[in-house]
């Protein structure tokens, strides 16, 4: 039997609401036509129908009005039921009228899907329906497990608009309504607020979808990092350091970090919008609070850099599962009295230790087989500088330099092999990757001890320069010597690539980035 073009159009709208809000000419709840020439990221995640995904966004991109017309089209093509939810009810009462209601007035074909049951909390397009939710009801843990706030609902999708700031207990609860669905769509979004939240939990078993951008002047392949890729007011190549303009930070593509696993997450920051300048992103670090610029600009979970490095966070590191195959091994060593060391790789750090000897330290470079090595250059620069001569292009001299405003805080000077960083964001770097699990330990726990002493030593104040303004620094009450030689760990991981080298991703872009979506 041959389809009719109605037939066929209605087909493709089921399988992809990219094309029917480009056929249809959809517009925004301003009354604006949606483009997507700025908003190419949100291109496959409109047509994305993987049962689980997340995605991990900055504010203002344009999502929020993206998931209404998704959730729009999987209610009436699919027919699915959607429960819709926000942290509050309140949230439901603003957000409803404000985005979704006037995204029908702007659209004649959403009118007329759902000119039956058109409520605030109840939406029919016709036959699917979508219930919009509240999760905080201000309840005790336990009146919330007995209240059944949600189970009097059965959908085939429960999207989480906000769910970092949404009740946890709640969400959770309403899990359980997608029973009955051969689907059980599990949508999570959110602006992150901690790495522990269900969302962001998710997003770590995700396959980590990052926006990859090729420079036209080197041709590397790379995701933008606000650290790496901004220096002075201007979007450069981490390799070339030549300029990025905005046309190569739009038309990037989606890269998988991870290729085998179900649940399909994105990230979604600043940097990826054209419309956002360098300088503007470089004065919100500046002047913004860190979890405001984390949070709402990177788009990334925020821990607190005043958070210290506890028991708890260096057992939750401690991985034992793999082996650690002690291959590409980089070293970092603090000098005092002793001179302390740590030994890892990308895999993660498998020896620390103390000695009074320097020859100690050039057997562990020849034993390991280390390739890049960055020792504290003080307060003896005499013998470091020796075994820097001995190990020419392997060995690096660290100093630390005052903290300044503004992002670069790395500085590698190849023509004395030696490296400069700020040490109060060198320590926050460091803290933060330890509290997301981003370093991993394959040591005994018992083995850990000093180090662990040491960096609960560590502690931080605000101080007062002579103008009056204020700035962050750590400082200890006991020895610290474990936490320094880990920064100098984290520099040499940096100049060998580490887990930032973007070539060891699987997937690596090779035209058009194939998603592999679920299709129902």
């Amino acid at each position: 039997m041959d389809l009719s073009s109605s037939q066929i159009n209605q087909y493709l709208w089921t399988q992809s609401p990219l094309l029917w809000i480009t056929d249809h000419k959809i517009k925004n709840e301003k009354g604006e036509l949606l483009e997507f020439k700025n908003h190419k990221f949100l291109k496959d995640i409109f047509d994305d129908w993987s049962p689980v995904q997340v995605v991990r966004k900055a504010s203002q991109v344009g999502f929020s009005t993206s998931i209404v017309l998704k959730t729009a089209c999987a209610a009436h093509f699919k027919k699915y039921n959607i429960i819709y939810c926000l942290p509050t009810f309140n949230d439901v009462k603003q957000f409803v009228p404000t985005k979704v209601n006037q995204l029908i007035v702007n659209n004649p074909i959403l009118a007329k899907w759902t000119k039956d049951k058109d409520t605030i909390f109840q939406k029919q397009f016709n036959p699917g329906f979508i219930y919009y939710r509240g999760t905080f009801a201000q309840k005790t843990l336990d009146q919330k497990m007995e209240a059944g706030v949600g189970i009097i609902l059965s959908a085939d999708i429960l999207a989480m608009d906000e769910s970092d700031r949404s009740d946890q207990v709640i969400l959770e609860q309403y899990e359980s309504r997608l029973d009955a669905s051969t689907y059980k769509g599990k949508w999570y979004f959110s602006n992150p607020t901690t790495p522990f939240t269900l969302s962001q939990r998710k997003w770590e078993e995700s396959d980590q979808k990052h926006w990859f951008v090729k420079c036209p002047h080197c041709n590397e392949w790379q995701y933008l990092d606000f650290f790496k890729n901004i220096s002075y007011n201007k979007f450069v190549c981490q390799k070339c350091r030549r300029e990025l303009s905005d046309d190569v930070r739009r038309n990037g593509q989606w890269v998988r970090k991870y290729k085998n696993r179900e649940i399909s997450g994105y990230w979604i920051n600043h940097l990826m919008c054209p419309w956002k300048t360098a300088a503007e992103i470089s004065k919100n670090y500046e002047t913004k609070t860190k979890q405001y610029f984390y949070n709402f600009v990177l788009g990334l979970p925020y821990t607190g850099s005043d958070i210290t490095v506890n028991r708890d966070v260096i057992l939750r590191n401690v991985d034992l599962s793999k082996p650690n195959f002690q291959e590409n091994n980089v070293m970092g060593v603090d000098q005092g009295l002793k001179k302390h060391y740590v030994i890892g790789n990308s895999q993660g750090i498998f020896k620390i230790g103390e000695t009074d000897s320097w020859e100690e330290i050039k057997n562990l470079i020849k034993l390991y087989d280390i390739k890049v090595a960055v020792f504290d250059a003080l307060p003896d620069l005499t013998e470091p500088r020796k075994i820097r001569n001995e190990f020419l292009g392997k060995v690096w001299l660290s100093y630390y330099k005052k903290e300044i405003q503004k992002a670069d805080f790395i500085n590698w000077d190849s023509n004395t092999f030696t490296v400069y960083s700020d040490r109060t964001k060198m320590i926050e770097l460091l803290i933060s990757e330890l509290i997301e699990s981003k370093i991993k330990f394959q040591m005994k726990l018992e083995d850990l001890a000093d180090y662990i002493n040491h960096w609960s030593s560590v502690y931080k104040v605000v101080e007062k320069d002579s103008l009056g303004i204020e700035r962050d620094v750590w400082e200890s009450q006991g020895e610290d010597h474990f936490v320094h030689a880990t920064v100098y760990f984290r520099l040499a991981l940096e100049r060998m690539g580490g887990d930032t080298t973007i070539k060891k991703w699987e997937n690596f872009p090779k035209g058009n980035i194939n998603i592999a979506p679920n299709l129902h």
